[in-house]
This record gives structure tokens, C-alpha cells and sequence, in this order.
């Protein structure tokens, strides 16, 4: 009688997840035909922009939603997604700093796994001091925090960890191109729970293809110190900056695939996300 009632359930969401990935794209299409006889090709305020919507941590303040849907998983049985909004706060030189510090806080807002329990997940903060190196590269270092706040012991690891965060970006021309790596560390939390030590790794990739239109990649991958486990993802997608009236808006939709991994973890999903960007936001103050 269960799986009898699940079959229903699984097609509705499936049909869910559809119609925002075609409300999405509709948005996209309606908007590209918006700004196709207004938007000059190319300018350099423009190309800056896209920039700073696919760097992780950029130099203007953001404010991003993101949506992770995995219809199958691997040793498992279920389907998993992952809603999180993120902020992007950079901070001016001698704001606080003799130098430019970029941050990162996210919000794991609903934490869907295999089995179907939704919960809030662990809060993540990021902050690395950035120095100019010249000949278009960036570079930086920091620290990186995890906070046990997830709301049900599956979507959280139940530990507080800090570690040693580093980014560094290189764009030439029509590119973006860059590597941030954060490795938190357990220190105390549930006694019960696994400690942790793990490397995360997000080579991030971008080319601009004209008026606010870009492809990009920007896997995340897993290296578990612990217990010698890796995951490793592959994805590419496709989005575009554009305005609504005087707001900047990012929207892109990005199909990845996990190419090896140990343990449970998505066979493949899609992810799609939206970002207010605000890149006069300290000029004004």
C-alpha cells in the first residue's frame, strides 16, 4: 500500500520541478528579448557585472537564491533538494581592514533527503581578506566556519568546525576563472556525531557570450579526510544578467553529474538559482 500511494507523490513533484525550470526559462527567454533592442552589446560595466554573478565570493554585495534537485541517488532509494539563500558581503578596504575582505554566509533554508524528511541545515560563513597580485588575478585568504543549526540530526552534522578558507581569480578578457577552497574542522558539538575534516574545492569557470548571456561551471567537490572518501561532480549551465526596472538580476540553470563518488550521493540532478545583485551598494553609503 505504501508504494502504491508514493507513485502519485513522486510524479507531482517531478511535475513541480518542471514547471519552475520552464518558469525559469521563460523568464530568461522573456527577458533576453527585453533587452536585445535596449542593451548596448559588451560594455564594460556589463561585463564586470557578470563577473562579479559567477564568482562565489565576489566584490558586490548579492543576495542569491539557490535550488539543488537530485531525482536519484546512488545506494539509496529516494529523491533529495536543497534550497539555500546566500549573501555575498564584501567589505572596502579600511572598512574594518587596511584590505578588501570578502564574505560568504549561507543559509540552508530546506534540506530535503532520501526518504523524504525536510529540515534546515548547517549555517556556513566565509571570510577571506583579497590582495590584487596584478595582470588581472586575485587572491585570498581566510577562515571558513560551520554552525549546527540544521533542525533534524540528517540534514546537519551536529559539530562546530572552523578552518583555513583560499581563493584565488584570474579573468581575462571574456573569462573568469578560479579556485575556492575551504577545509573546516570539527572542535566541539554532538560527542555522538562523527568529528569532521573535509576539503571542499569549487573550481569555478565563466565565458561571456554577449550581452549578459554567459556559460559556467562550478562544481563542488568532496575530499572527507576522515574517512578517505571524495565526491566529485561535473556540470555546466547557462544563465544571464539583465535588469528588472533599475534592479540587476542573474538567473542561470546549470545540470550536473557526479562522476565518482563513495557512498550515497546524487546520480545526477539540475540546479537553477536567481541573484539580486547590487553593485553601487557601498557607494551609496
Amino acid at each position: 500500500m505504501t508504494k502504491r500511494l508514493a507513485k502519485p507523490r513522486l510524479a507531482a513533484d517531478s511535475r513541480v520541478t518542471v514547471q519552475l525550470l520552464g518558469a525559469l526559462l521563460v523568464v530568461m527567454i522573456g527577458a533576453s528579448g527585453v533587452l536585445a533592442d535596449d542593451d548596448p552589446p559588451n560594455t564594460p560595466a556589463q561585463a564586470d557585472l557578470v563577473r562579479q554573478a559567477n564568482a562565489p565570493i565576489s566584490t558586490i554585495f548579492q543576495v542569491r537564491l539557490l535550488d539543488s534537485y537530485a531525482p536519484q541517488f546512488s545506494e539509496v532509494n529516494g529523491r533529495g533538494n536543497t534550497l539555500s539563500i546566500a549573501l555575498t558581503m564584501p567589505l572596502p578596504e579600511y572598512r574594518i581592514l587596511p584590505f578588501p575582505q570578502l564574505s560568504l554566509l549561507t543559509l540552508p533554508v530546506a534540506i530535503t533527503v532520501p526518504g523524504g524528511v525536510t529540515g534546515f541545515g548547517d549555517v556556513r560563513f566565509a571570510d577571506i581578506a583579497v590582495l590584487d597580485a596584478g595582470h588581472s588575478v586575485l587572491w585570498g585568504l581566510g577562515g571558513t566556519f560551520v554552525f549546527p543549526t540544521a533542525s533534524t540530526p540528517v540534514t546537519g552534522q551536529g559539530k562546530w568546525q572552523a578552518g583555513p578558507a583560499a581563493a584565488i581569480a584570474f579573468a581575462p578578457e571574456d573569462w573568469l576563472l578560479g579556485m575556492f577552497a575551504q577545509n573546516p574542522i570539527s572542535f566541539a558539538g554532538d560527542r555522538e556525531r562523527a568529528d569532521t575534516n573535509a576539503l571542499l574545492l569549487q573550481p569555478f569557470a565563466s565565458y561571456q557570450l554577449g550581452r549578459g548571456w554567459f556559460i559556467r561551471s562550478q562544481p563542488q567537490m568532496i575530499f572527507n579526510w576522515k574517512t578517505g572518501k571524495q565526491q566529485v561532480p561535473l556540470d555546466v549551465g547557462v544563465g544571464r544578467v539583465f535588469k528588472v526596472g533599475r534592479q540587476d538580476v542573474s538567473l542561470f540553470i546549470e545540470p550536473f553529474w557526479n562522476i565518482t563518488h563513495d557512498g550515497p550521493a546524487p546520480r545526477f540532478g539540475i540546479a537553477f538559482g536567481a541573484s539580486l545583485l547590487y553593485p553601487d551598494f557601498w557607494r551609496k553609503r
